[in-house]
């Protein structure tokens, strides 16, 4: 199983693939405290103006909370919050979960 991770790692390096473009893969731009992108989402499972709850690829959701947060893009599998951004986690998703 090893060789086919380092294999798949090494055809992603020399295809310059970006790795939220692969099954289960994500990218996060975060700029200041105020705005974060979140690239390879799959829906949003909560929404607030204290917490937004993104589900990424595979068991994983992102948790973003802070205050007079807003999602202001969720398109193509690409989210942008904004608002005044204070911590931002990972969690396990539970399959019977929304």
């Amino acid at each position: 199983m090893r060789q086919k991770s380092d294999l798949l790692a090494r055809a992603i390096r020399y295809l310059d693939i970006p790795r939220e473009a692969l099954p289960g893969g994500f990218g996060i731009t975060v700029s200041g405290q105020s705005s974060m992108t979140v690239r390879g989402c799959r829906r949003i499972l909560h929404y607030s103006a204290e917490r937004i709850r993104l589900l990424l690829g595979g068991k994983r959701a992102l948790s973003i909370c802070g205050r007079g947060l807003v999602c202001t893009v969720f398109e193509g599998g690409q989210a942008t919050v904004e608002g005044l951004i204070e911590t931002i986690g990972f969690e396990e998703v539970k399959r019977d979960a929304p």
